[in-house]
């Protein structure tokens, strides 16, 4: 009975587990500047261990059932910005401004949706509401829905994708954010854009075991 309730859990928030080894390259442009995201991540019996690097060095561990954000630091340039542990509560230190959060419930930094959003099994009629954490606001609801199917192109090669639509649940944005995730394994992170469209990140290269 116990191990049916947990494969139960797992289907109902996540089937899909990433591999053990990843390269990533990613291209972004930025409001007209471009530039590139390299990713490296390793998975071990702790989680998933991943480190961004761009302009800025982002370490992170997402836990290996459902991905929530157990740890993040950011470093930009050489200056620290950011810090975030998932303790007895969930514990955002920006800047120096400390909140403690009491979650019950998953919460997914927005560092990491390229990861997090790898995770879910999805369909035609998927929609979620998750907790993500603004480390410059505060934790939000944010409500995730599937609008279509796309292939999509990028100097990495050509992916069938699920385009995911994520909307914000607050009153100082009307910003609505679009997000590409591979159908098949090992369910790439491949296209991002924005409603702006300002902004865009495409996979460039990948490597993975």
């Amino acid at each position: 009975m116990a191990l049916s309730k947990a494969l139960y859990l797992i289907h109902l928030f996540f089937i899909h587990f990433l591999p053990q080894y990843e390269y990533i390259l990613y291209e972004t442009n930025d409001r007209g500047k471009n530039g590139q995201i390299e990713v490296v991540m390793k998975r071990d019996s702790l989680g998933y261990h991943i480190i961004y690097k761009s302009d800025r060095t982002i370490e992170v561990i997402l836990d290996t059932i459902n991905l929530q954000t157990l740890y993040v630091n950011k470093i930009v340039g050489k200056k620290w910005e950011l810090s975030v542990k998932r303790n007895h509560f969930f514990e955002v230190n920006y800047r120096g401004r400390k909140n403690y959060y009491n979650e019950s419930n998953p919460v997914y930094d927005r560092h990491t949706l390229d990861f997090v959003l790898r995770g879910f099994d999805y369909n035609k009629n998927f929609k979620k509401r998750i907790r993500l954490n603004v480390p410059e606001f505060m934790i939000i609801n944010a409500d995730l829905e599937v609008i279509g199917e796309e292939n999509i192109t990028t100097p990495a090669g050509s992916f069938d994708c699920w385009k995911i639509k994520m909307t914000p649940r607050v009153v100082f944005t009307n910003m609505k954010f679009y997000f590409y995730i591979e159908k098949q394994y090992p369910f790439r992170f491949v296209k991002y854009t924005d409603s702006s469209g300002k902004n865009s990140i495409f996979l460039k290269e990948y490597s993975g075991q």
